[in-house]
């Protein structure tokens, strides 16, 4: 049984959205596949009430608590694998409703009408450069369409993502051959590694929806390794050999041999680099 979110006073209803004839397009998405269906959980129906209520407000956060559900989820459901049609659905979405709101600000009156594209004078008698209809003001003090500096700050993020992630496949092929740091990564971050694949610094399975986070255990040791110099660590042989004890505890617990902290040192191009925590 499909649960379906019950429209709150002065929220319209998600068939009135889904009627509207500029959201109705954006409806007809592949929805976000699920390793478990819940009834309670994000169905496909649910999916497109939350891009149906994305494209009215503008907001995922209002959208979300439209129906009831959490920020966080409807984002983890954006970043997940097999999202890529949910994820286009979203960012028009949000197009579309930023679009309306220009519309809507054009078309407002207002008692001290400015010429868009002319000066004006501001505080003090400077002349100001007034906005044109949907423009704000970007970190340069420049007047620029919304739309265009929020896909400027995405691809920002996207960029910035690719560049940690391509890192991290250097420093999982710099462990690769040594046991010891293998498990070590695999324990602290709970991420499942391919290491033939990190040996030849082909893309992990997680690539390319994961979200790099510097607060994540992963981009920590990164760091920590020396791969990003400014956020870099060092760490004494007193934690190395902590951290040894604690790896083969856990491993005795699993049934698993103790691994030894010199094995596959040679290999490695940082050998005297200790473990980064």
């Amino acid at each position: 049984m499909t649960i379906i979110s019950e429209p709150q006073p002065g929220i319209p209803a998600f068939a009135a959205l889904a009627a509207d004839p500029e959201i109705a397009p954006l409806l007809e998405f592949d929805p976000a596949p699920r390793k478990v269906d819940r009834p309670d959980g994000w169905t496909p129906e649910l999916q497109r009430e939350l891009i149906a209520r994305i494209a009215a407000t503008g907001s995922p956060g209002e959208a979300c608590k439209a129906i009831d559900k959490n920020l966080s989820g409807a984002k983890h459901l954006y970043r997940s694998h097999g999202a890529g049609s949910f994820r286009q659905a979203w960012k028009a979405a949000i197009a579309l409703a930023a679009s309306r709101k220009r519309a809507e600000r054009a078309a407002a009156p207002r008692g001290f009408v400015d010429v868009p594209g002319t000066l004006s004078r501001g505080k003090g008698g400077a002349a100001v450069l007034m906005p044109l209809p949907g423009q704000v003001l970007n970190e340069k003090g420049e007047w620029e369409d919304e739309a265009s500096m929020q896909q400027r700050m995405e691809d920002a993020r996207e960029s910035i993502t690719g560049k940690l992630l391509r890192a991290r496949r250097l420093y999982l092929k710099e462990i690769s051959t040594h046991p010891a740091r293998r498990a070590a990564f695999e324990i602290l971050t709970d991420i499942p590694v391919d290491w033939e694949k990190a040996e030849r610094l082909d893309p992990q399975p997680d690539e390319p929806w994961h979200r790099a986070n510097m607060r994540q255990p992963d981009m920590v040791l990164m760091a920590q390794a020396g791969w990003i110099d400014e956020l870099t660590t060092a760490r004494g042989n007193k934690k190395k050999r902590q951290l040894m004890e604690d790896i083969n505890a856990y491993r005795a617990e699993q049934g698993l041999e103790a691994v030894d902290w010199d094995e596959g040192e040679e290999e490695l191009p940082f050998a005297q680099r200790p473990l980064p925590l």
